[in-house]
Formats: structure tokens, sequence, C-alpha cells
């Protein structure tokens, strides 16, 4: 079978700053009940994979770019601030973010401000693009992260990790209210918003997490990521994660993502 993209992609560029812009495949208003986002342009394991399928099945499958990084820059008023883009979907969290990522601004109270308007433009924008707040849709995170996690006596990196999620959910970790972990790696993992889904996952041998529908009013638990937001505005939410090969560490977990991606198109049909 060819794997040859029929799909031709576009780039939309944000307004109010043209060096960001949205790479869209596919068709938002097409019926289908699904699109897909990448918040993070450095992390893209399987996005030819996500386009084949939506090529093959209809939907849409949006990226953010600017320059190739995790983290996307913000031109504000001769300055140049960094935003975590899966950290920007409420006032919280983007406050939050450009306070941990520019710690030389923190206290610049009418340039945080500012910043955080352009953060939020920048959010309302990505969000108009999958459709809007439409609780018919599913949303789809596609996500890489790194082999392990800090401090876990492996010399693992980073912060996802389906042990990690365990300890978290054990020490009352508000945040959380189901995981289950499989054979799988345990970079490997699915985090989602239904517990429909999370029980499928189960079933099927996943590594999932379930997030606590509470963090929709837990004001604490507001980070301004895409989960929290679509559990505010009542949309599924669906994060394929799946590790990838980063400063010579790990490898890219391709296949095994390509199969949580089917996996992924099975619950639709189931829905």
């Amino acid at each position: 079978m060819s794997t040859t993209l029929l799909l031709l992609s576009q780039l939309i560029s944000f307004s109010a700053q043209s060096d960001i812009q949205l790479e869209v495949t596919g068709d938002i208003n097409d019926g289908k009940n699904w699109v897909f986002f990448a918040p993070h342009e450095d992390e893209h394991v399987a996005h030819d994979f996500v386009k084949r399928k939506i090529d093959q099945h209809g939907g849409a499958f949006i990226i953010l770019r600017q320059q190739g990084n995790r983290e996307i820059t913000l031109n504000v008023n001769n300055k140049q601030l960094r935003v975590d883009p899966n950290r920007i979907f409420t006032k919280a969290g983007r406050l939050s973010t450009l306070k941990k990522l520019n710690p030389k601004h923190a206290n610049n109270h009418n340039l945080l401000q500012q910043a955080e308007q352009r953060a939020k433009q920048l959010s309302e924008f990505i969000i108009a693009s999958m459709g809007g707040v439409d609780p018919d849709k599913t949303w789809v995170a596609m996500h890489n992260n790194t082999n392990g996690y800090d401090n876990d006596g492996k010399n693992g990196i980073g912060t996802i990790s389906i042990e990690r999620y365990q300890k978290k959910l054990d020490a009352g970790a508000k945040y959380l209210i189901d995981v289950t972990h499989s054979k799988q790696d345990e970079d490997d993992l699915f985090f989602v918003t239904d517990r429909q889904d999370f029980t499928q996952m189960q079933q099927h041998r996943w590594n999932a997490i379930l997030q606590n529908p509470a963090v929709a009013h837990i004001v604490d638990e507001d980070d301004g990521s895409m989960s929290v937001f679509a559990e505010m505005k009542g949309i599924r939410y669906i994060n394929i994660e799946a590790e990838r090969h980063y400063k010579g560490v790990g490898k890219d977990h391709k296949q095994v993502q390509q199969q949580m991606i089917d996996f992924t198109f099975s619950l639709f049909e189931q829905k």
C-alpha cells in the first residue's frame, strides 16, 4: 500500500505575530468529530503517520510552528518572552508559564500583562483552528517525552512516565483519578479525560492516566494545559505520549505511537 500523502498542508499565520504559524492538514469542517493537535514542534515522532490517517479517515491535524523548538517565543514591546504552548489555554496557566520561563521579567507586571494577552490571542487562534469549543469534538494531542523521569534512580530525564504518575496518584495528587500500568514501556501512555476511553485502554493493556474531572474547578490544578481546558469545556481529550530519542538518551518509539494512533481511531468508531 502506498504511503504517499494525498492531502496538502497549508500554513496559517498568527495575525499578531506572523512568525508563528499553524500547519493544517485536512479539513476541520468535513463532518468528522476529531482533530489532532501538536503543540510542541520538536515532538514529531509520528506526525507523518497522523497525516496519513487524516488522509484516510478525515478530520484535521494541526501543528504549531515557529522555530522548531518546544517553546514559543512571543515578541512583546521589543522583548522576547518564552511560553510553553501547552500552558496557554487559561489565564492562570499563561501567567505561570511566563513567570517560570522568563524570571528576569517576573516582576515587570506591565510587560507580563501584555505578554499574557498575546498568549491569550494565540490560544484563541489555536482553538478557533480546531473548530472552536465544540463538545461534540474530540481533541487528540500528540506528544513525545524522554526516557524515564528525573530522579528515578535509572538516569531518566523529564517528567512523563506511567510509573511517576502512579506514584503521584498514590501520594494523593488531585489532578489524577486513576492509573493503569501495563507491560508497555513506562514512557508510552495515554492521558485522557473520558472514563470509557480509559477503560478501553485498560482492557487493551495500554498505559493510561485518567484526569480528575475536578481539575475544572480546583484552582491549584489550573496549569493552563489543553487537558484542563478541555475538562472545563466538557470536551473529550486524548493525549498520545510516546518516548523519543533526546540528547543521546532513549529511542523514538515510532511503531508504538503509530499503534496508539490506530487504537485511538478505533475508539472513534465506537462513539
